[in-house]
C-alpha cells in the first residue's frame, strides 16, 4: 500500500513538473489584410508576420491559479509587413494577452486567445506622401487580436502551434482617418518550455477591493471626427456602477454613465459653433450593463450600454466597450477602453476609479 502512496505521488509531482511551465513562443503569421470598406480596395495585400512573447501557464498567485485550470498568459512583441511598403508600410506592435483553455487533451491543449496592447505603424495617411491610405491617420495605434490555438507536444519541453485568427489595428478616432486595419491570417508556430516550476509557492493576492459595491470612475479621450477638419476634441466622462460577486474571479456590473461630447454642436471648419452651447447639447446620459474576468490584479472588462438621453442621433443608440482594469491596490483601479456603436469606434478613453463596500446599505 504504502508502495502505492508513494508510486501516485511520485506520479503527481512529475504531472505537476509537466504542467507548470515558463517559455517562450515564436509564431509566423502569414494572412491577408482585408478591405472592409470599398474604398480600401487598393489596399488589400498579402501580409505576413513574426512574434515573439514569453509564455507561461501559471502566475504565482494562488487566486488565479487555482481558478482558472490550464489558463495561459503572456506577452511580447509582434511585427507585421502589411504587403504594399509605401502604401501600407509595417507595423511593430507589443501586447499582453490571456489564452483560455476550450479543450485538453494528454498530448494536446486548444485555446481562444484575447489580446491587446499598442503599436507602432509606419506609413499612415498623409495629405502630401501617402493620401491613398484611408484607413489609418496616425503611427501610434491600439491592436485587439483574436486566436483560436491548438498546441501538439512534440516533447516534453516542445509544442507544434496551430491557430488561425484576426489582428486589428486602429486609433479609436485620436486622428482620422480610423477605418481601421483588419488581418485575417494563420498562426504556426512552437512553444518551448525553458523552465518548469514546481512546487509552485503561491501567493496569496490581498483584497484589492471589497466583494460587492460602488465604482465611480472619471475619464478622458481625445478623438477628431474628419480627416480635413484637424481640431481635436477632449471628451470627459463619469460613471457610478454597482458591481457583485459571481464567484472567485468573476463580477457583474450596472449603472449610469455620462460623457461630455463637444462633437455633438459641432459644425465642420466652424469653431463658433461650440460657442455658448447649454450642457444639454453636449451631454450624453446612458445606462450599462457589464462582465469582468479577474486574473490576479488585471481583468478583462466588457461593457454593452443604451443611451438614456443623447442631443440628436448623431451616434447610434446602443454601444459596446471592451478593454482592460489593472488594480492598484487600495480600492484604486485604472482602466482602458474601446468604445464604439456596432462596427464603428467612438473613441479609446482612458479612466480611473475607485470602489467601495455597500456595507453601509446592508446596516
Amino acid at each position: 500500500m504504502k508502495k502505492w502512496v508513494f508510486i501516485c505521488n511520485l506520479f503527481l509531482i512529475l504531472n505537476s513538473n509537466a504542467q507548470n511551465f515558463r517559455g517562450f513562443q515564436v509564431n509566423l503569421l502569414p494572412g491577408f489584410l482585408i478591405a472592409h470598406r470599398e474604398y480600401m480596395a487598393n489596399m488589400e495585400a498579402h501580409t505576413y508576420g513574426l512574434e515573439f512573447i514569453y509564455s507561461s501557464n501559471f502566475s504565482g498567485w494562488k487566486s488565479m491559479d487555482e481558478h482558472y485550470r490550464n489558463l495561459m498568459w503572456g506577452t511580447g512583441l509582434t511585427y507585421f509587413n502589411l504587403g504594399h511598403k509605401d502604401l501600407n508600410g509595417h507595423v511593430l506592435a507589443w501586447h499582453i494577452h490571456v489564452e483560455a483553455a476550450l479543450k485538453k487533451k494528454s498530448k494536446s491543449l486548444t485555446t481562444f486567445r484575447f489580446g491587446s496592447g499598442i503599436g507602432y505603424i509606419s506609413r499612415p495617411y498623409n495629405l502630401q506622401s501617402n493620401k491613398k491610405n484611408k484607413a489609418i491617420g496616425s503611427n501610434l495605434n491600439g491592436n485587439m487580436q483574436l486566436l483560436l490555438k491548438h498546441y501538439i507536444d512534440v516533447s516534453k519541453k516542445s509544442s507544434l502551434i496551430l491557430g488561425i485568427g484576426v489582428t486589428h489595428y486602429s486609433n479609436g478616432n485620436f486622428k482620422r482617418p480610423n477605418l481601421g486595419i483588419n488581418m485575417a491570417h494563420l498562426d504556426i508556430g512552437l512553444l518551448r518550455k525553458v523552465n518548469f516550476v514546481d512546487p509552485i509557492t503561491k501567493r496569496e493576492l490581498k483584497n484589492l477591493f471589497p466583494e460587492n459595491g460602488f465604482e465611480f470612475n472619471i475619464g478622458y479621450a481625445r478623438k477628431q471626427i474628419a480627416v480635413a477638419d484637424t481640431r481635436f476634441f477632449n471628451i470627459y466622462s463619469t460613471s457610478l456602477l454597482y458591481y457583485f460577486k459571481h464567484n472567485n474571479t468573476r463580477h457583474w456590473r450596472a449603472g449610469t454613465e455620462i460623457f461630455f461630447d463637444k462633437t455633438y454642436p459641432y459644425q465642420l471648419f466652424n469653431e463658433a459653433s461650440l460657442k455658448n452651447k447649454n450642457l444639454s447639447e453636449f451631454t450624453e446620459i446612458a445606462v450599462k450593463i457589464g462582465h469582468e474576468f479577474q486574473f490576479g490584479r488585471i481583468a478583462v472588462v466588457t461593457d454593452l450600454g443604451t443611451y438614456a438621453y443623447r442631443p440628436n442621433d448623431y451616434k447610434k443608440r446602443v454601444y459596446f466597450s471592451i478593454g482592460f482594469n489593472y488594480c492598484l491596490g487600495n480600492n484604486l483601479i485604472a482602466q482602458t477602453r474601446l468604445k464604439s456603436h456596432m462596427a464603428v469606434a467612438d473613441f479609446f478613453y482612458w479612466s480611473a476609479g475607485y470602489r467601495f463596500s455597500d456595507q453601509f446599505l446592508r446596516k
